[in-house]
């Protein structure tokens, strides 16, 4: 049983490499590709921007307040229970990912391209210090799902965000007969 074990573990590990090698350079290509091309992009006035970027804005910003109390609960609980250090060193740790929690919001309110970039590179040292310390499957399954995802999930909807406002703004800008069209739509909705 441990070597059919190991062997999936092994295949596992290196297609996830092969797919790492290969996924991280081309959402980096797509990233550029993004950056270049937006100005340029004018979305269809029949689709509804205003609402897609307040979603893909709001589920991004979800992902990270509900990462952040995920991961103050998991070190509060973690130290209390487990290593027995008393309430204030506990709540001090469960400080820590709440102060980058109110961070990454803070950041990405304004900043979002940096924000999704910075999550992403977030994403990618998670995946260095598991390799750098040996994590098992059980860890490796709680940080891909709790922590990995979230992180690159929320970078891709900053991202999209960012780029349909812009591309929202050229829209308007080169149609200025639109913009009312769009803000009235806005107001209906909500």
């Amino acid at each position: 049983m441990s070597i059919i074990l190991t062997a999936v573990l092994i295949i596992v590990g290196i297609v996830g490499a092969v797919v790492l090698l290969v996924a991280v350079p081309a959402l980096f290509g797509m990233m550029a590709y993004d950056t270049m091309k937006s100005p340029k992009a004018a979305k269809s006035e029949s689709r509804d921007s205003v609402t897609v970027i307040a979603a893909e804005r709001g589920v991004a910003r979800a992902f990270v307040l509900l990462g952040g109390a995920f991961w103050s609960i998991a070190a509060f609980a973690g130290l209390y229970n487990f290593q027995e250090t008393g309430a204030s060193a506990a709540l001090m740790a469960a400080a820590i990912p709440l102060v980058a929690c109110a961070a990454t919001l803070i950041v990405g309110w304004y900043y979002e391209r940096f924000t999704a970039a910075i999550l992403a590179v977030a994403s990618f040292a998670v995946i260095a210090w598991g390799v750098v310390y040996g994590f098992e499957a059980g860890v490796w399954a709680l940080m891909t799902f709790a922590l990995i995802g979230p992180m690159a999930t929320a970078a891709v909807l900053f991202w999209m965000a960012r780029r349909e406002q812009e591309a929202y703004e050229f829209v308007t800008a080169t149609r200025p007969q639109l913009a009312f069209v769009f803000a009235a739509h806005s107001t209906l909705a909500a």
